[in-house]
């Protein structure tokens, strides 16, 4: 072996023989070490302690107030707390009691418990719309948010068409009616265990969790006792409610036609809901057709003669319709599956003689008669009333489908033919088209897919104006029809009135 070689081998085997009596000899020191925690807060040191145990015994024995409010066995230091196991010569430790002040002066202690987050879709939101932040809900026992949220489901449905739905016992549609086909919430619901903070709001009660996501965290409660000759659609006006928000804060309470006792006190606080309840419905429903009345001049007959020569009949359909309610709004969209006729509409015919002047004579529109502004059949999704603190100016109409028809409901001039504007005052509208009638009436037409007339043309009822769509704020393809004194969206004085109890009331 040359000499070069056994240097080497000469220098690593001493090199072990060193490595082997360190390790040996910190060995030996290590077991006179001792064993300590060392106590971390928010990933800074704020102590040296020997026992463990009796650091976690001591929050939990000082806590007992907090035990007492959550009814829980245990408390716990704060999520940012951490205690790892350490060898040390150091014999200076900390005492439990010192360890436990400074928590409690730089953090807040824990229960055990779940954390709901609600997490708000950015694609159920229009682009002018803020999509609220991720909300966070506290419970110590999971029972408690599952009970609170079918106390928040039942008051939108029944607790038989809930029932029904979740054992899988809803009945087929085969008549007049309607059943609830789905049920579920628009935003995602998770739930995770967690250590939560005791400054935290954290429910125990499923009432008032139930409460909080109908109207809000911690909203006041508005009541009102019931006076002589109050009604549900009078308290819902006064107060700025529809009566549907009415039944939804009251939930015993089924029908707006339903008798309030007197002295009763009810709610009447404005619902702000945390979370979107939606369901589906298929509905079999009556559609009835007016009949159309047409005049037919007899040359034969004497001047002046005037006579129905055809009774009219409405025409009866079966609709099987099927549409969405969120949070207690029916969508302003209705698909109609199919249509059913019972009995076919016979249209009035009034047999006319020559007039006066010799002319012979036409179709004669009856003051105070307006037209229809859709195709039949078609569907009021929506009346004209308080909407979430809000009046719904107009009625929405439904049902006939996008690119349909859309007709002048009287003679008059257009004044305002107005694109869709994201950035605009009214873009909520969507495309729209304002006609003047006689006597400071004016029709307004929202939401539309496309225009058939230009700004100055002069309409007659029943010509084709527009096509219907979703455009601007819209739940679905539907027509909203708005009836006003003054005109409408112009800066100046107006008045918005009820079609169906105006110009649509003998319908």
């Amino acid at each position: 072996m040359k000499t070069k070689d056994i240097l080497i081998t000469l220098i690593l085997s001493i090199s072990i023989i060193i490595l082997y009596i360190v390790n040996e000899y910190t060995k030996v020191e290590l077991e006179y070490a001792n064993t300590a925690y060392q106590v971390y807060l928010n990933g800074k040191v704020i102590g040296l302690i020997e026992d463990e145990d009796a650091l976690y015994d001591l929050i939990n024995e000082e806590q007992q107030a907090i035990k007492n409010e959550y009814n829980v066995d245990y408390v716990y230091p704060p999520n940012v707390f951490e205690i790892v196991e350490t060898k040390t010569y150091d014999n200076d430790f900390s005492s439990p009691e010192n360890i436990y002040k400074l928590i409690e002066e730089r953090d807040d202690f824990t229960v055990q418990g779940y954390t709901i987050t609600i997490r708000y879709n950015d694609e159920d939101y229009y682009e002018e719309e803020e999509v609220p932040e991720d909300f966070a809900i506290n419970v110590l026992d999971v029972d408690v948010f599952n009970e609170a949220i079918k106390k928040y489901i039942l008051a939108f449905v029944s607790e038989e068409d809930y029932n029904d739905y979740m054992n899988g016992t809803t009945e087929e549609l085969t008549d007049i009616g309607q059943v609830i086909t789905n049920m579920y919430f628009q935003e995602q619901i998770m739930i995770k265990e967690a250590y939560i903070s005791v400054n935290d709001k954290i429910y125990t009660d499923a009432d008032i969790l139930a409460q909080d996501l109908l109207f809000g965290v911690d909203a006041e409660m508005d009541t009102y006792v019931v006076q002589a000759g109050d009604s549900i659609e009078s308290i819902s006006a006064e107060f700025e409610l529809n009566p549907q928000e009415f039944l939804i804060a009251n939930p015993d309470y089924r029908s707006e036609d339903v008798m309030l006792s007197i002295g009763e006190a009810v709610n009447v606080t404005l619902l702000d809901p945390i979370v979107t309840f939606i369901y589906k419905v298929d509905r079999i429903e009556e559609s009835i057709t007016p009949f159309s009345k047409q005049t037919v001049p007899d040359p034969t007959k004497e001047y002046g003669f005037r006579e129905v020569t055809q009774a009219g009949i409405t025409g009866l359909s079966l609709n099987y319709e099927t549409y969405e309610v969120k949070n207690g709004e029916q969508s302003s969209e209705i698909d109609i599956i199919s249509t059913e006729v019972v009995r076919s509409v016979v249209d009035e015919i009034t047999t006319v003689g020559p007039t006066y002047s010799g002319v012979s004579g036409s179709y004669e529109d009856i003051p105070g008669e307006w037209g229809w502004p859709t195709n039949r059949p078609s569907v009021v999704t929506s009346p004209y009333s308080m909407r979430w603190g809000r009046l719904h100016e107009g009625i929405d109409i439904s049902g006939t489908g996008r690119w349909s028809p859309i007709y002048a409901i009287a003679d008059g001039v257009v004044v305002n033919v107005s694109p869709a504007c994201s950035s605009c005052y009214q873009w909520s509208n969507g495309n729209y088209i304002v006609v003047q009638h006689d006597n400071n009436y004016y029709s307004a037409y929202l939401h539309l897919q496309d225009f058939n007339v230009t700004e100055g043309q002069t309409v007659e009822k029943g010509d084709v104006i527009a096509y219907m769509g979703d455009s601007g704020f819209a739940t679905g393809v539907h027509l909203h029809l708005g009836l006003y004194l003054g005109e409408p969206f112009a800066g100046g004085t107006t008045q918005s009135l009820n079609p169906l109890t105006t110009i649509y009331s003998g319908l």
